[in-house]
């Protein structure tokens, strides 16, 4: 048997995985990853990448990538119905609002791009800084041995197996982790499931349709609470029907005539033309279970092994949240790992991974079971007490670094300015000739910002060279005059310490003295040392 010695064992290779693998190469961290599946995903899954995400990935570089990608199917058709049948009667008809404006927010906007579109994207990427992706292979077992990770990984195409030595395990393998289910880890339910099941269609649906873009379908045919979606052509339509399995049954029942049945009364014609067709090449399956349901995992860590995305959290597609959620948790381990692993930060840092991100995580758990209710039922999604953006941009996290300060659990990122705990704001900077934004410094350390008076800030940072990078409004990048101290909620001589991950850690008090000790005290804090 073959030895390989990594850093850090990815077992998942989705969309959050391939992210993580990214984030960590850009660390300069050793990555193996390792995905049971041939190929990334077939199927356009989440369809928005937030701009949250993007904004993440326009710091490591892969943002005009995706955006330079074919965009979903949901690019043309931006409307949404809730009726008794497709060609039935509108309940209720919307077309998406256009995105909120984020000029002066963000950088970046949100990227229409499907699952399977971005996938191959991230995979290049991976593999270009130098993460050994292996797909078609999977995780036998391992062994937390307190020191590290012993595993055993298997090629499904020749048997061949590997024993693979690393830090650190992180389990990206899905809403059926066989790696949270081997830890006993629990979970905390928001919303009970309801089974359904997918089916793809071969069928032109332009005459039900009557000229509108219908991107959902909310229907009360053939079972109320279905949905019809195009897939990824406007001849490929996705049904999803609740589903009430008999103990012990099987998908026997969906037969090529009966899920042709489900998808006429799903339109509302007897003698549509329609053909039921596998969602996978090479599968005769038509018909994919799945549950409906909210719930966010007891834990995300057990000693060396870690937890990200749908492993740890499943939430209605209402909002495009799931994907985007597990992202950003892998973004925000990413650095943590990094840092503990080479030697800058204590091991307690791995424990804010946990306290940080399951709150988000119940947040837009939250906001996506409420949205999906309101649609079921045909209410507006206007309606909601909490904004998207909030959900998306706006929330906090715990700022050990700075005890006194509290922040709101979610705002309109327009309203948040500097506050620690909270996502640093987009300052729009002129560097070298070339614009960037702020966010694009937030990469690889810490990062000391200042303006054209906290010239003492920058001298008290020099000797943390090696930790952190300094970065001083008017010196080593230009800014309007007054938008530095406004955006970051600081005087004109003060200084703000912003994580990698692009949080807010800490800012000084007006009139607070700039010192060294001070610098590294905070750096002390927000390393776990």
């Amino acid at each position: 048997m073959s030895e390989v010695t990594t850093q850090v064992l990815i077992v998942g290779g989705g969309i959050v995985g391939l992210s993580a693998a990214v984030f960590l190469r850009d660390h300069a961290v050793d990555v193996v990853l390792v995905e049971r599946h041939r190929d990334t995903s077939v199927l356009p899954k989440g369809r928005n990448l937030n701009a949250r995400t993007m904004e993440i990935y326009l710091a490591h570089g892969i943002e005009a990538d995706i955006h330079a990608a074919p965009q979903s199917v949901f690019q043309e058709f931006d409307e949404r119905c809730r009726a008794v049948t497709l060609a039935g009667e509108e309940i209720l008809r919307e077309v998406r609002p256009a995105p909120q404006t984020l000029h002066g927010i963000s950088p970046t906007e949100a990227a229409l791009v499907d699952q399977s579109t971005a996938e191959p994207v991230l995979r290049r990427h991976a593999e270009r800084r130098g993460a050994d992706i292996r797909f078609h292979t999977e995780l036998v077992g391992y062994e937390d041995t307190g020191n590290g990770i012993t595993a055993v990984i298997a090629d499904r195409d020749t048997g061949e197996r590997t024993t693979v030595h690393a830090d650190y395990l992180l389990a990206a393998d899905g809403h059926r982790s066989g790696v949270r289910a081997g830890l006993g880890i629990g979970r905390d339910l928001i919303e009970p499931p309801t089974p359904v099941v997918s089916v793809v269609f071969e069928a032109d649906l332009t005459r039900p349709l009557r000229g509108r873009k219908v991107a959902l379908a909310y229907l009360d045919q053939p079972e109320p609470g279905t949905l019809l979606t195009p897939l990824d052509t406007l001849r490929r339509w996705l049904l999803i029907v609740p589903y009430r399995p008999e103990p012990g049954g099987s998908l026997d029942a969906f037969t090529p005539e009966h899920c042709l049945k489900l998808f006429r009364a799903a339109v509302g014609e007897e003698d549509l033309p329609a053909r039921a067709v596998p969602a996978i090449p090479g599968s005769h399956q038509l018909a994919h279970p799945w549950e409906l349901t909210a719930w966010v995992a007891d834990r995300y860590r057990h000693g060396r092994v870690f937890l990200a995305g749908d492993a740890v959290h499943v939430m209605p597609p209402t909002g495009g949240l799931g994907a985007n959620t597990g992202i950003q948790d892998a973004h925000n381990l990413a650095w943590k790992l990094a840092a503990v692993l080479q030697g800058r930060a204590g091991e307690r840092l791995l424990d804010t991974y946990e306290t940080e991100r399951r709150p988000v995580a119940q947040l837009a758990a939250g906001f996506a079971t409420d949205r999906q209710s309101d649609r079921t039922a045909g209410r507006s999604d206007g309606l909601g007490a909490t904004d998207l953006l909030a959900v998306v941009m706006g929330y906090h996290y715990p700022t050990p670094a700075a005890p006194g300060t509290t922040a709101p659990k979610a705002l309109h990122p327009k309203d948040l300015h500097g506050t620690p705990g909270t996502r640093a704001p987009h300052l729009s900077l002129t560097q070298d000739g070339r614009t960037l934004s702020s966010i694009e410094l937030f990469r690889d350390r810490p990062v000391l910002l200042s303006g054209p008076a906290g010239a003492a800030w920058a001298r008290s940072a020099r000797p943390l060279a090696d930790e952190l990078r300094t970065v001083r409004i008017g010196t080593d990048a230009d800014a309007e005059p007054e938008a530095w101290p406004h955006r970051f909620g600081v005087s004109g001589d003060g200084a703000v310490l912003v994580r990698p991950d692009g949080f807010v850690a800490w800012r000084s008090l007006p009139g607070q003295e700039a010192s060294e000790t001070t610098l590294r005290n905070v750096l002390d804090e927000v390393m776990a040392r």
